[in-house]
């Protein structure tokens, strides 16, 4: 008993010494959040919602700023991250679409994952939509897929965004055309309302907050189905509940009569798993001091159980975000986010076909 009490006081001492390391490194100091997709857009809606609940969950109570910093399809800013970024720990990044750059070897990229000071992962899931003015009849999701022609619209000709969508549209044996070059979601979604396309699709933060109050509650658009990380063993969504949807493979089983397979099947199915699975990856600068680290990590576990912050992202976007800052998470993204040799081949001939059938902005 009394060896039991030294090791919990031990444990607490060093706790103790370790937040109180952290106060001192924070007090009166500001932390960046630095957001690698545009205002407006889902990761910015998330990292905003965070941004007002994190600060009092790290020792000594930093200022968090969003910082925006776009370019490369996200790739800028953790590039700027990993190579320019001063060592500093009063910058986290909170970045989408990174882990399936890294996946596809995009040239874009220059920083490797596993450079950068882990801090944590958020899974998620997105909806594809529509508008409903796209032909005579078009009431279901069956409808839409089913349409003599379709516009859809994305990011940039190598997003995963733009590439799992055309792979999904592909597959389906839609006819369609492709816009892309629009600088962010919400650019999307406002030429998606003037008419310039007519399918295109947003993660759940943007989704709830933007898509289902402004256009799908109005009659103007309707969803066409969900994509979740293990969606093939996953056809509800907790996250997607109340939205009249089926995952994609779900719809693709009802209107093909058979599940999808194929490479084309292989080359979306991993990445969506990678891209949904790890839509949020939280890091920071390397040999970013551990205390800063630690106390990031912690603050990330201890907001998920916050009751304000809960009530926050429920009313904003419906679900609660949960970040994953394990060792077991980080190696698993580096193992998944790992570039694909096979996967890299079969994307760089995908995405020169995209360049010679897209309409670009």
């Amino acid at each position: 008993m009394r060896r039991a009490s030294l090791v919990l006081s031990g444990v607490c001492l060093l706790a103790f010494a370790a937040h109180s390391r952290a106060e001192d490194f924070y007090r009166g100091k500001q932390l960046s959040l630095l957001v690698n997709l545009s205002a407006g857009g889902p990761t910015d809606t998330e990292a905003r919602l965070l941004a007002r609940h994190l600060s009092k969950h790290i020792p000594g109570n930093p200022t968090i700023v969003p910082r925006i910093m776009t370019g490369a399809a996200g790739n800028v800013a953790a590039n700027w991250l990993g190579q320019v970024a001063p060592y500093d720990g009063l910058t986290l990044g909170f970045f989408s679409t990174v882990a399936s750059a890294s996946l596809m070897g995009s040239p874009s990229l220059k920083v490797e994952l596993g450079k950068l000071a882990f801090a944590g992962t958020g899974a998620g899931v997105s909806v594809t939509y529509s508008r409903r003015d796209i032909g005579a009849g078009v009431k279901t999701p069956e409808d839409v897929v089913k349409a003599s022609e379709l516009w859809m619209g994305g990011l940039s000709i190598d997003s995963d965004k733009d590439l799992r969508l055309r792979l999904q549209l592909d597959l389906l044996g839609v006819n369609y055309k492709y816009v892309t070059g629009y600088p962010g979601a919400a650019d999307i979604r406002l030429a998606l309302q003037r008419g310039e396309i007519q399918m295109t699709s947003e993660s759940m933060p943007s989704y709830r907050a933007a898509v289902e109050p402004g256009l799908v509650e109005k009659g103007e658009a309707m969803p066409v189905w969900i994509d979740d990380p293990n969606e093939a063993e996953n056809p509800t969504p907790k996250e997607a509940e109340g939205i009249a949807a089926s995952t994609y493979y779900e719809l693709f089983r009802r209107v093909r009569g058979k599940p999808p397979e194929g490479l084309k099947w292989e080359a979306f199915d991993t990445m969506n798993t990678v891209a949904r699975g790890y839509e949020r990856v939280l890091m920071m600068a390397p040999n970013t001091p551990k205390e800063a680290l630690a106390a990031v990590k912690a603050a990330l576990m201890a907001v998920h159980v916050d009751e304000e912050f809960r009530r926050d992202a429920i009313a904003t976007m419906k679900f609660v975000p949960d970040y994953d800052t394990s060792a077991r998470a980080e190696r698993i993204l580096l193992e998944k986010a790992a570039p694909n040799p096979k996967l890299i081949a079969f994307f760089n001939d995908y995405i020169e076909e995209g360049k010679r059938v897209s309409a670009r902005r």
